[in-house]
């Protein structure tokens, strides 16, 4: 296991660092020479634009339509967003783009030659249809995806201010964010959160999931273009962790040219924040992004003043070689170092230290009417609990250190056959976790292998979608989640979608192979070996409705069944007298609901509005699951007016309905412990350009200091004043 993590973390890191290395870039261009082909693509993810026209209007024709005959007839890109420029097309004149769910872009004939054809376009913000990379094998137009799915967009990541995912997060109507013990944030979509919800970064997993160490407080938002949540199970795609929902934290791809982006935030509660984005190149982009910042507060944790802290740093690095037109290479590196100090009590504090590396690498070519990929990843990550007195743990106490680590290769192709988009692609990883206190014989391993297929079959107006997945896993077993979808558009207007899944999340090693002994305590509790995984079936139907060129509104009722929980439960006592628990399939469980939205633009200003409605429980006595606010909703405004552009203002209201706290004894029985009370928010943000490249951004959040009881962490009004830098040396 060891030889093949070193081989897949070199492979993974070491041909992006070749390519940089090498220093190539576009060639030289010699005047402007029309190509016969080009393609169209999606300016924030890369991915072709299918059905996109591309027009050519001649020298005096602006504004006009199109001329007759061939010079002006537009041509349409393919599936892949590729097109042949026709021969009849000449110097001058302007190259009209335009794409369903985009915004028409027009550009001069010599821009487009410049750009070697490679013409971008950006996404119109109340789009019915976009391009999504989460949901599928590879990227798909939201007109063909069955399952709601909701995409957080750079500006609305940089108006919410927040440090990390769970905040960003925390805001939406349809999730909520729950502390770990004894500290973390851990993720609930639709009442299904914990282990249940698969955290990604740039479609790979985030590091300490294999050991239970997740955290999205530690997961910064540094370099992030856009975050893509998926509402409900993605098991046919994703395998396991799956079940309850997936969330993609997306890193911004490497424009071309050089950049340099910086910024610097303190806000209260001792919050202090940097970081720094270089970026650039020709046909070898690159993109390297550094933060750090720090925190008197650990997620999870009630304390003030300097009882509690917590400091981050990472750095995430991104590079896209155009071998050729048709052959692209990319890759991608991330690296996480933590300190977390809080009081544990006797005026000893606990320490946590997390370290995590991982990397990837991937190539993307076409051969003929299909895509061939394949992709390398590999993760090592160390989590160390300690406790000590003063501000710093004893030095040198590693062995109880626990690690994860995980090598997982990916091959697949993707083809147009008539009305049918096919994917098929196979997946095999080999992982291994330490964990000398929690574990037999410390440590364990597994090898696992999967298969993937997925289908979007057009009937006329209609596509009915379809997938499925088989992983065997050496320690566990086997599985097979199918999923099933229609979408279908009812007019100009409206849209309709239907989707029916099955998704899995398997025992983790630890629930396994536990053997932990607490003799103070007197109990022990040990793994079992006949877990079975834990299953649901989901059904949703939803419709997106655009009643003016202003307006969108999504509704969406689903319900999900989980079957075969997974708790700690109480099993007798062993010989010595300790008493002994167990992790067991104990119960069912049940979430369902319906959300609505609404979304409009109003002259120099955005306005949305979003509600959701959760009724969740657990076994045959409907006892009512843990924190799960029945009612949610947020409203969110933007003002950008015209008179001084860059000005934008932006308003936010949030609010959580009061939610029942439920105590899970170690028998599996639940107790009610509390009521965690309402919870209404508003925030606000400004941000102001000042000279040249410098803008200035100034938040409140909690701005009425709203403080409800019952919440886990710290509640209160807190200030921010931020500087950046953008696009400076730029050429």
């Amino acid at each position: 296991m060891k030889r093949a993590f070193r081989a897949g973390l070199l492979a993974a890191l070491g041909l992006p660092a070749a390519l940089a290395a090498a220093g190539l870039e576009a060639p030289a261009r010699e005047g402007l020479q029309a190509v016969s082909a080009g393609r169209v693509r999606d300016e924030a993810s890369g991915a072709g634009v299918g059905g996109a026209s591309v027009a050519w209007r001649p020298p005096g024709s602006s504004g006009a339509p199109p001329a007759a005959g061939p010079v002006g007839e537009p041509v349409f890109t393919d599936s892949r967003g590729a097109f042949e420029v026709p021969d009849s097309w000449g110097p001058g004149g302007t190259v009209e783009v335009a794409g369903l769910g985009y915004a028409t872009r027009a550009l001069g004939w010599e821009e487009a030659v410049a750009a070697g054809w490679r013409l971008e376009l950006g996404r119109d913000p109340l789009a019915l249809d976009e391009i999504l990379v989460t949901v599928g094998a590879r990227a798909l137009r939201r007109s063909e995806i069955a399952i709601p799915v909701e995409s957080i967009e750079a500006t609305e990541i940089a108006a919410a201010g927040a440090a990390s995912v769970d905040r960003l997060l925390g805001e939406l109507p349809a999730v909520q964010i729950i502390g770990n013990a004894p500290t973390g944030a851990n993720l609930v979509i639709r009442g299904i959160g914990g282990a249940r919800v698969l955290v990604l970064l740039d479609g790979q997993p985030v590091t300490g999931t294999l050991i239970e160490n997740r955290d999205l407080s530690r997961m910064s938002l540094a370099g992030s273009d856009r975050v893509e949540i998926v509402k409900g199970p993605l098991s046919s795609l994703y395998g396991s962790d799956a079940l309850g929902g997936v969330v993609n934290v997306i890193t911004r791809l490497p424009p071309p040219g050089f950049r340099l982006d910086a910024r610097a935030l303190s806000g209260g509660r001792g919050r202090q924040e940097a970081e720094a984005t270089a970026s650039g190149g020709g046909r070898l982009r690159y993109g390297v992004t550094g933060g750090w910042r720090q925190e008197d507060q650990v997620p999870g944790v009630v304390s003030g003043g300097q009882d509690a802290f917590a400091r981050v740093w990472d750095l995430r690095s991104r590079l896209r070689f155009a071998v050729t037109d048709d052959w692209e290479v990319r890759g991608g590196l991330t690296y996480l170092r933590e300190r977390q100090r809080w009081p544990v009590g006797g005026g000893f504090s606990g320490f946590n230290d997390n370290t995590g590396l991982s990397g990837w690498v991937e190539t993307r070519r076409s051969t003929g009417p299909g895509e061939w990929s394949a992709r390398l990843f590999a993760e090592d990550y160390e989590h160390l609990f300690r406790s000590a007195r003063g501000d710093a743990p004893f030095a040198g106490d590693r062995e109880n250190a626990q690690r994860e680590r995980l090598v997982k290769a990916t091959a697949g192709y993707a083809t147009t056959r008539g009305d049918h988009d096919f994917d098929v692609g196979i997946e095999v990883a080999a992982r291994q976790i330490r964990s000398p206190d929690k574990l037999v014989e410390d440590r364990a391993s597994d090898d696992q292998a999967a298969l993937f297929a997925q289908d979007a079959w057009r009937l006329g107006a209609a596509v009915v979608t379809g997938g499925m997945r088989y992983t065997r896993n050496s320690r566990w077993g086997s599985n097979l989640s199918p999923s099933l979808g229609l979408t279908r558009p009812l007019g100009e207007r409206l849209h309709f979608r239907a989707a029916v899944a099955r998704g899995f999340r398997a025992p983790s090693f630890k629930e396994l192979g536990w053997r932990h002994v607490n003799l103070g305590a007197g109990y022990l509790v040990e793994g079992h070996s006949d877990l079975q995984a834990e299953r649901s079936w989901s059904v949703s139907a939803g419709a997106e409705w655009r009643p003016t060129e202003n307006v969108v509104v999504d509704a969406e009722v689903y319900s999900n069944r989980i079957e075969d929980l997974v708790e700690l439960g109480f099993v007798g006592n062993a010989p010595s007298g300790l008493v002994v628990y167990s992790p067991r399939n104990l119960t069912d469980a049940v979430t369902q609901g319906f959300e609505m939205s609404l979304r409009t633009l109003l002259g120099e200003g955005e306005f949305s509005v979003g509600y959701a409605y959760l009724d969740a429980y657990a076994g045959a006595a409907r006892e009512p699951l843990d924190r799960r606010a029945r009612h949610a909703g947020r409203a969110r405004a933007t003002w950008t007016p015209e008179v001084l552009p860059g000005l934008r203002l932006d308003g936010t209201l949030h609010f959580t309905g009061s939610a029942p706290i439920v105590l899970t004894l170690p028998d599996g029985v639940t107790v009610p412990a509390g009521t965690q009370e309402r919870f209404t928010a508003v925030d606000l943000q400004v941000a102001l350009p000042v000279a040249g490249n410098v803008e200035l951004l100034a938040g409140v959040d909690n701005l009425f200091d709203a403080r409800p009881g019952g919440w886990q962490g710290i509640i209160e009004r807190r200030f921010r004043l931020s500087v950046g830098l953008r696009d400076l040396f730029a050429r």
